[in-house]
């Protein structure tokens, strides 16, 4: 096995530790080896979706950061059939974005989403 060194800011390391503690985990390696393979299940799924398709994003990110987002939406426009924005605590925002069109398309959306790294929650769920 190949070792790998990561560098991460206390609060993932924290939630790190508390994943592995309520997961029953054995150490870090094998919690940070269950979620790569949780990701790369995601994307492998995301690479097998094809055509037209109608879906749904579901977006949680900080509210100071809602300019890296509102660039996505409007160059998406043509995909987005609804967006519902909500104002949670904490200061954070719920962007579910009601999505149909080119399965290339709205995967280009989502990258846009990742690309600005103030994403704190995406996924999509196909319909």
């Amino acid at each position: 096995m190949v070792i790998v060194s990561l560098s991460l800011p206390q609060n993932l390391l924290d939630d790190l530790d508390s994943i592995q503690k309520s997961g029953g985990f054995g150490n870090r390696s094998d919690t940070i080896r269950a979620a790569v393979k949780l990701l790369a299940a995601e994307e492998r799924q995301m690479r097998s979706i094809a055509g037209r398709i109608s879906a749904v994003l579901l977006l949680v990110h900080d509210e100071e950061d809602e300019q890296a987002f509102a660039e996505a939406r409007h160059s998406f426009e043509d995909v987005i059939k609804t967006l519902i924005h909500n104002q949670l605590k904490n200061g954070k925002c719920l962007e579910i974005f009601m999505l149909e069109g080119e399965a290339g398309k709205i995967n280009d959306l989502i990258q846009a989403c990742r690309k600005s790294k103030k994403a704190d929650y995406l996924k999509l769920v196909v319909a």
